[in-house]
């Protein structure tokens, strides 16, 4: 059984234009260096991408090597570090479902859809390999009121101004990291009531039964509920859902549940971010009790 990982952290993001980080390229240096001591990786199967390095393109495509290099009881990790936002999937004024996305150095944001189609065209079987996603970024479009912006810096770009007002109809909102084929519907609806504040997404009602979906193909370690900030700070020197997770694996051949290991994450974020920030878990069904970023032994089929 082989583990291969693709590691992104974006600081600067002055070709897209956006606000540039502080934290994301140390989050993905550190987490590379994780991955090794304590998670049983070699170097030959890890791929860093930081800064200039994270294009579209090259996200995507080297996703796709690894992916299609990955055999039965395998384990694919793609961590990313940086902004994002939501997007509407149509232009029309009636539009219910929108995309949480990421954001690369440079090119087009990347939806959820475009990875389940990258990792199908890839061969990609949800089967036989653990594909796991670990998003250190939110989506709420700014900073929160409440949060004081001296302490923590959030990971999400502003909404355009027609995006803000389309918000307001939101009652499907796909996360990014599930690998969701675009022909379902077990999401919606999934989300209600938005509250927005100076066109930041400030509170939404979640069905929290729609976490976890028969048809998606990963588990998502998020960093935030869909309308909170992911925050990085000089003080933790990372996001704060990286420095959980560095302080959580501290030994070699580290072992947890995916379950145990959000209850972790959960309360060390909340310490670091006065409780403002919880770390989600989200994506396949049947899933959850195994052990983080071990090869699957059973099958869900």
């Amino acid at each position: 059984m082989s583990k291969y990982a693709l590691v992104v952290g974006i600081d600067d993001y002055s070709v897209q234009g956006s606000s540039s980080l502080s934290f994301c390229v140390a989050d993905a240096n550190s987490i590379y260096q994780m991955l090794l001591a304590a998670m049983g990786f070699q170097a030959e199967n890890i791929i860093l991408l930081t800064n200039a390095q994270a294009t579209r393109r090259n996200i995507l495509s080297s996703l796709a090597y690894l992916l299609s290099n990955a055999t039965v009881g395998d384990t694919v990790l793609f961590t990313y570090a940086g902004h994002g936002s939501i997007f509407p999937a149509t232009t029309a004024p009636d539009n219910t479902r929108f995309y949480q996305s990421i954001i690369p150095y440079s090119g087009d944001w990347i939806y959820d859809f475009r990875l389940y189609e990258m990792a199908t065209e890839a061969g990609f079987n949800p089967n036989e390999v653990n594909f796991t996603c670990f998003m250190d970024c939110c989506h709420s479009g700014g900073l929160h009121p409440t949060v004081n912006s001296e302490q923590s810096i959030p990971r999400s770009v502003p909404f355009r101004a027609d995006v803000a007002e389309s918000i307001r109809n939101i009652q499907e909102l796909w996360p990014f990291g599930i690998c969701l084929p675009d022909d379902v519907n077990e999401l919606f609806p999934n989300v209600s009531n938005p509250r927005l504040d100076n066109n930041v997404l400030i509170d939404l009602d979640e069905d929290e039964n729609k976490n976890f979906v028969a048809s998606a193909q990963s588990t998502l370690i998020a960093a935030c509920k869909y309308y909170e900030l992911a925050g990085e700070s000089i003080v933790a020197g990372h996001g704060y859902l990286t420095k959980a997770l560095l302080d959580t694996v501290n030994s070699s051949n580290f072992r947890i549940s995916y379950t145990s290991l959000i209850d972790e994450l959960v309360h060390r974020v909340g310490q670091l971010s006065n409780n403002e920030q919880h770390p989600t878990l989200r994506g396949q069904l049947a899933r959850m009790s195994g052990i983080f970023l071990e090869g699957f032994n059973t099958s869900v089929i």
